[in-house]
């Protein structure tokens, strides 16, 4: 009769420890921080994620009878290095005008908070043939940053500053130079990102940025002259692939 209740035990012992595995192998182990991509945290080392999207903008009262006014498409990719280091590369298009930026990250991740620093270098290229215009523009500018966020399980904050920077730029209608700038502080960009959780891991960013700059990339074809600084403001939306 003991034996009988000893494997009794054990058998209840073991479909009890069999459910308890099971349970716990159906718990949600998801953590923002291992799918954002503007929270600051350690990129998974060789790690490689991509984000696609779509950027607002409502442009300057100077410019809005000549600008183009379409939404910006975005594509965003983070590679991840040893030593909380990461490369972040970034192109925003609307075809007329057209920037290519890639920068190096540094990452630092204290329970629910984080902090990334980095450096951007973006090539800007424009071409704008229609409406009586044939002009065309190149530049480099750079974009020193830092972000502060703030994670929950399934949601994060990231605050994102940018010192805006251009190194070189050249205008140009038709073959003649119209113009030509040496590096000069163009003004600085203010960000809030919000990273939610929607379906299994797949993430959403929204973005609210404001852009405080004189001269604004996608415009500069229209040889803008107005010598001040706009706030130009900017909603981002990105699904994280």
């Amino acid at each position: 009769m003991k034996i009988h209740l000893t494997l009794f035990y054990l058998l209840i012992g073991n479909m009890m420890a069999s459910v308890s595995a099971q349970e716990s192998s159906q718990k949600d182990t998801f953590e923002i921080s291992s799918h954002a991509m503007q929270f600051p945290h350690y990129c998974k080392k060789w790690g490689f994620q991509v984000s696609v999207g779509l950027s607002m903008v409502k442009p300057p009262e100077d410019l809005l009878e000549s600008a183009i006014q379409a939404p910006l498409a975005n594509v965003h990719l983070t590679f991840g290095l040893p030593y909380s280091l990461s490369l972040e590369s970034d192109l925003t298009t609307i075809i007329v005008s057209n920037q290519l930026r890639m920068g190096p990250r540094v990452s630092l991740e204290v329970k629910n908070f984080g902090v990334k620093g980095g450096w951007d270098i973006a090539y800007v290229y424009g071409q704008l043939k229609q409406s009586g215009f044939d002009n065309s523009t190149q530049a480099w500018i750079h974009y020193p940053n830092v972000s502060v966020g703030y994670k929950l399980k399934k949601l994060a904050f990231t605050i994102k500053g940018e010192l805006v920077i251009v190194g070189k730029v050249a205008t140009k209608s038709g073959e003649i130079e119209v113009s030509r700038y040496k590096t000069f502080v163009n003004g600085g960009t203010l960000s809030l990102y919000l990273e939610q959780r929607i379906h299994h891991n797949k993430v959403i960013i929204i973005g609210l940025k404001d852009n405080y700059v004189k001269f604004y990339w996608p415009t500069w074809m229209l040889f803008s002259t107005f010598n001040r600084f706009y706030h130009i403001p900017e909603l981002y939306i990105s699904w994280i692939l």
